[in-house]
């Protein structure tokens, strides 16, 4: 009996990824806070394009994140394998690479707690999991969740280690298809 579930639950699934009809491009901005590491929260300029296949897109992104401390900037390509979970709602996943950033504030929390850091530029891989819906209308909104590894060593005065490599951060996006 657990056998026929199994082969069912794969022929039900081998049906629902089959390639859906992602739109050429898509153009618009992600909203993302930081959940791991030290990001922050802050706007991400997002471009979508299909390529390599019908349910392949690479996404490019420019981003700009702030908290009490630091100010990150970012830019990177994501490439994703996408696949079609119900009528126009559909997940994707990829890996993706790009460089960024960093810029220390030099007051903390407006109280005069000063620091006199160099900034720092760095290379980062990471991954963008996710899910979109396209309405009939051309707008896209997804929500997506994107680990990171930063290339670096960033050392306060003390030369211990004070920024974190690993980042993961979460949010939502609204984009104009075409």
């Amino acid at each position: 009996m657990k056998k026929l579930f199994f082969v069912a639950f794969l022929v039900i699934t081998g049906i629902q990824l089959q390639a859906q009809d992602i739109p050429k491009s898509a153009i618009g901005i992600r909203l993302s806070e930081g959940v791991v590491g030290d990001e922050g929260f802050g706007p991400e300029i997002t471009y979508q394009r299909q390529m390599f296949g019908e349910h392949n897109r690479i996404d490019a992104n420019l981003s700009w994140r702030t908290n009490a401390f630091i100010n990150t900037y970012r830019g990177g390509v994501f490439f994703h394998w996408s696949y079609n979970i119900w009528d126009n709602l559909n997940w994707f996943a990829g890996p993706g690479i790009g460089a960024g950033y960093l810029d220390f504030k030099t007051s903390f929390f407006g109280i005069g707690i000063s620091s006199d850091r160099d900034s720092e530029f760095f290379p980062y891989v990471g991954a963008d999991f996710g899910v979109d819906y396209r309405f009939n209308f051309p707008l896209q909104v997804a929500f997506s969740v994107r680990p990171t590894y930063d290339i670096h060593s960033i050392e306060n005065a003390a030369g211990v280690e004070d920024v974190d490599n690993f980042g993961v951060n979460i949010g939502i996006a609204a984009r104009y298809t075409f």
